[in-house]
C-alpha cells in the first residue's frame, strides 16, 4: 500500500487491549491508529498512552475532530449498528467486530448505509481464516476428491462464525435453512467463575447451498464440559471420491487449546470395485515456529497443496494466542483485508453482503425453530417472529428501540 489507512479505534476494553493493540505495530504498512474513543475514560486514556494517540470519550466529539478516515469498532454488539451507521453517515469506513449485530434489520441498514454513503463496511470474521478452513478450501479447489456436496461439523461452534465458514468454503450463499434446538437439564455446574449452568442447549442447523450442497452444523457444549467432545469437534467434508476429516485431540485434557488432527482420505481405483474403503491416507501437516503458525500443507499424489501464513511473527507482545498459534494471524488478516478494500487494492474475501447473509442464516435458524423446524427459503422476507422477540428484548434492556441510532448512541455500554 502506498499510504496506510488512518484509523480510530472505537472501544478500548478487554478485546481491544489484548487482541488488537498488540498488533498495530506489525500492521503499520496497512493501518495507522490515530485516535481511540471509549466512554470509559480510564480505558481510553490508557490506550491513548499505550499507542501515543489522542483519546476521545464521545463518538460525536471524535467525528467533529475527524483525525481518521476509517474506524475499527471493538465495542459491545448492542451498539454495533448505531455506532457504525453514525460513522458511515459521516463518510467514515467501518470495520466492525464479529458478530455483526443483533438484528437482521440492523445488519440490512448497516449495508444500506454503506452503499448510500459510498464507504466500505466489513465485519471482522476470523474463523474461516484459521488453518483448517484455509487448507480444506485449497484441497477442494484441486478437485482431487471430486465434487464436494456435503459438509458435516459437530461440536465446533454453530452460529454466525460457522455460517461465515460455509459461505467461504462454497463461495456462494445458501438457498434454504432449517433448524432444531433442544434443551436438557444437567447437574448444576460452573463453566467459569461467572458462568453457572443447570441445563445444556443443543443446536442443529442445516443449510442448502446451490448445486444440491448441504451443510449439517450441530453443537451443544462446545467447551467440552460434562465429558462432551470439545472444540474443534469433528468435521467431515465429503467429496465424490474421498473425505477431508478433522477431529479434536486430547479430548480428556481440561486445559487443551483447540488441538486437532486432520487428514485426507482417498479411494484408489483398486478399492472402488471392492469395498470402497479409503486406502490412501494423507495427513494434513501444521507447521509453527516459536508459537507462530507458518504454514499448513498436505502432500497428495497430484502434488503438495499448501497454505502459507502471509503475516510475519508480530513479536511476543503481538502473539497473544501462543496456544492457538494461528489465531492472531487471522485477526491481522481481516484488518489488512479491510485496509486493502478501503484503498481499492484487492477484492475482499468476506464482503458486507457475505456478513449480512451470515446474519440472515442465524436469524433463519431462529425462525425455523419457532416454526417447528420448517425449511425456509433464503433470503428471508416479510415479518419475522424471531426478530420481533429479539427486538423487544433489546428494547426492554436499553429502554430504547434498538433501531433508533440516536437513542442507542446515548447508551454508553462500558465493558471493563
Amino acid at each position: 500500500m502506498n499510504q496506510p489507512i488512518d484509523i480510530a479505534l472505537i472501544g478500548a476494553g478487554n478485546r481491544a487491549q489484548t487482541q488488537y493493540a498488540p498488533l498495530f505495530a506489525a500492521l503499520q504498512p496497512w493501518v495507522r491508529i490515530v485516535a481511540v474513543c471509549d466512554p470509559v475514560k480510564e480505558n481510553a486514556d490508557a490506550m491513548a498512552e499505550r499507542l501515543d494517540i489522542d483519546a476521545f470519550y464521545s463518538i460525536r466529539e471524535l467525528v467533529n475532530a475527524r483525525p481518521m478516515e476509517a474506524a475499527i469498532i471493538v465495542a459491545p454488539i448492542d451498539i454495533h449498528h448505531a455506532v457504525s451507521c453514525y460513522l458511515m453517515g459521516h463518510g467514515i469506513h467501518c470495520h466492525v467486530e464479529t458478530s455483526m449485530t443483533n438484528l437482521l434489520a440492523q445488519a440490512q441498514e448497516m449495508v444500506a448505509t454503506a452503499r448510500d454513503n459510498n464507504v466500505t463496511l466489513r465485519v471482522a470474521e476470523n474463523f474461516f481464516r484459521f488453518p483448517f478452513d484455509r487448507i480444506a478450501k485449497k484441497i477442494d479447489d484441486t478437485g482431487f476428491l471430486g465434487e464436494v456436496k456435503r459438509l458435516m461439523c459437530i461440536h465446533d461452534h454453530t452460529g454466525y462464525h460457522d455460517n461465515s465458514r460455509w459461505i467461504y468454503f462454497f463461495g456462494s450463499h445458501p438457498t434454504h435453512v432449517q433448524a432444531i434446538h433442544h434443551t436438557m437439564p444437567t447437574i448444576p455446574h460452573n463453566e467459569s467463575a461467572h458462568r453457572f449452568h443447570t441445563s445444556e442447549n443443543f443446536r442443529a442447523h442445516f443449510f442448502t447451498f446451490p448445486g444440491n450442497r448441504l451443510v449439517i452444523d450441530q453443537a451443544a457444549n462446545i467447551k467440552g464440559l460434562l465429558g462432551r467432545m470439545p472444540r474443534p469437534g469433528y468435521t467431515e467434508i465429503d467429496g465424490a471420491r474421498g473425505t477431508i476429516v478433522r477431529i479434536a485431540t486430547e479430548q480428556s485434557n481440561p486445559n487443551r487449546a483447540w488441538h486437532a488432527d486432520a487428514e485426507v482420505r482417498y479411494c484408489s481405483d483398486d478399492v472402488l470395485t471392492v469395498q470402497a474403503k479409503a486406502d490412501q491416507i494423507f495427513p494434513i501437516v501444521h507447521e509453527a515456529d516459536a508459537g507462530w503458525w507458518e504454514r499448513t500443507y498436505v502432500d497428495l499424489p497430484i502434488g503438495r497443496v499448501e497454505y502459507v501464513n502471509p503475516f510475519p511473527y508480530p513479536g511476543a507482545e503481538g502473539n497473544t494466542h501462543a496456544s492457538r498459534d494461528y489465531y492472531t494471524a487471522a485477526i491481522m488478516d481481516h484488518i489488512v483485508d479491510f485496509a486493502q478494500a478501503v484503498r481499492g487494492l484487492k477484492p475482499s474475501e468476506y464482503t458486507d453482503e457475505d456478513a449480512l447473509m451470515a446474519m440472515m442464516m442465524e436469524v433463519g435458524c431462529r425462525e425455523s425453530v419457532l416454526q417447528n423446524g420448517a425449511k425456509l427459503a433464503l433470503p428471508l422476507t416479510g415479518e419475522l417472529e424471531s426478530e420481533a422477540k429479539v427486538r423487544e428484548a433489546l428494547r426492554a434492556k436499553h429502554g430504547v428501540d434498538p433501531m433508533d441510532i440516536e437513542g442507542m448512541m446515548e447508551r454508553a455500554i462500558p465493558r471493563p
